[in-house]
């Protein structure tokens, strides 16, 4: 009577396994010649003794005997190496020098040499020329902040595959990748920006962010997640904006963007920026690629970074002259690369694209301040002007800038023409957005 019993409950505890729902999504035969099993999906491929040749790739398996795995090229960021800093030594000033200056390796001297800075050029100005060369090489910057305690801040020792679904790489970065993923459970897309810990990383300064971040509830800013610290990366999980973000959208068209959708866009930075600035927060460096959008045209700051210093891999284009001469960031730098933004959106690329990042730093520096086109509106070009004055205590505040008249007239008229632009485009389009790289 027992042993009945036992049977019948082990007979109904096997129909509910899910297991067997795996024959309706796949058949695995043994290959008569081989010996090898055919038909197998990919991801029991390593644990069974699989054809290589005859693998099934699928996402129909059941969720009860799928393996979990991240993508194989998250490989490629474990085994990535971390750029070296070139000053190995604190440069000093010497006139005898061929470049005027002491403490420079063989590897930064040929940089200067790429960027066109002539010597020249370098003697005229060599106290700012030094100030270039520390930042192109990684210096950390000093920034006023108001930073609370960092709170009790954990990192999720775990696989995030479990969670997630790896979608697809939508942005491969120098030492980092951008992946759309999706919940399992919630089936919603967020990003997952991966990069490798090393020996060297500064935990706090990420938890210090993440502790800020968390708490921001501001529906233009691009919302943080959780992170996970597992087989060697980081894993910053954030909200998905489905449009990438602004700069790949200005390369996207050829033709001039219309100034109420440019005014739009810039009146929803603002409102990121205003309350950044309200609690104490500076962007650090803005740029159209911090700038996202999704497709009902929401605009919106990614502001999640760690690092505070300027890196050589990055884009110098948006740095404001402060910046690069005292090596400070103050709100009002900003400011500064709101109107680099503004004049990308009018004129497609940034001041001195193309040209070495040495050069472009020194130019910013000792170049009076890039103008648009004056085929513009007269207010749009005012509207820039007062971005990019050069003496930060002179700059216009961000405060009067959303009183400006070019504001007041396309901050609530531009969202529809930027939905209609974004409609507009065919599937081609789209994948031209989806895989373009970076600025260059």
């Amino acid at each position: 009577m027992g042993n009945k019993q036992s049977q019948e409950s082990l007979s109904s505890s096997k129909s509910d396994i899910k297991l067997f729902d795996v024959k309706k999504c796949i058949s695995i035969q043994r290959d008569p010649v081989t010996r090898k099993l055919i038909g197998v999906p990919k991801e029991w491929a390593s644990h069974l003794d699989a054809d290589q040749k005859y693998i099934v790739e699928t996402n129909k398996l059941p969720e009860e005997v799928r393996t979990h795995e991240l993508p194989d090229c998250i490989l490629e960021i474990q085994n990535s190496i971390y750029n070296q800093k070139n000053l190995q030594k604190e440069l000093k000033i010497d006139t005898n020098a061929d470049l005027c200056l002491t403490g420079l390796n063989v590897e930064i001297e040929k940089e200067i040499y790429n960027s066109g800075v002539s010597r020249n050029e370098i003697e005229n100005d060599t106290m700012n020329f030094i100030s270039i060369l520390e930042i192109y090489d990684g210096k950390e910057l000093q920034f006023k902040q108001n930073f609370n305690e960092v709170t009790q801040i954990e990192f999720l020792i775990q696989n995030p595959a479990e969670k997630y679904i790896f979608i697809e790489q939508i942005e491969k970065g120098v030492n980092c990748k951008l992946y759309k993923i999706i919940d399992r459970q919630l089936n919603k897309g967020f990003v997952a920006k991966v990069f490798k810990f090393h020996e060297n990383f500064n935990c706090y300064r990420l938890k210090r962010e993440i502790s800020f971040i968390q708490n921001i509830d501001c529906p233009c800013i691009v919302k943080y997640n959780e992170t996970y610290l597992y087989s060697g990366c980081f894993f910053i999980i954030q909200e998905y904006m489905n449009f990438g973000n602004l700069r790949k959208l200005i390369r996207l068209f050829d033709k001039k963007i219309d100034e109420s959708i440019i005014g739009y866009i810039l009146y929803q930075i603002m409102l990121g920026l205003k309350y950044l600035h309200s609690i104490g927060k500076i962007h650090k460096h803005l740029n159209s690629k911090k700038v996202l959008i999704n497709e009902i045209g929401e605009i919106k700051l990614l502001i999640m970074d760690y690092k505070i210093e300027y890196k050589k891999d990055k884009d110098p284009f948006w740095i404001a002259p402060e910046t690069l001469e005292k090596q400070i960031i103050e709100e009002i730098s900003d400011i500064w690369c709101l109107g680099i933004i503004a004049y990308e959106l009018s004129e497609r690329d940034p001041p001195y694209f193309n040209q070495h990042p040495i050069r472009v730093m020194y130019n910013i520096i000792n170049l009076p301040s890039p103008k648009i086109s004056k085929q513009r509106s007269n207010i749009f070009q005012d509207f820039i002007q007062l971005c990019l004055i050069k003496n930060y205590e002179k700059r216009t505040s961000l405060r009067q800038l959303m009183k400006h008249e070019f504001i007041i007239q396309n901050k609530d008229t531009g969202q529809q023409g930027l939905i209609q632009l974004m409609k507009k485009m065919n599937l081609n389009q789209k994948s031209k957005l989806k895989k373009s790289t970076s600025l260059k």
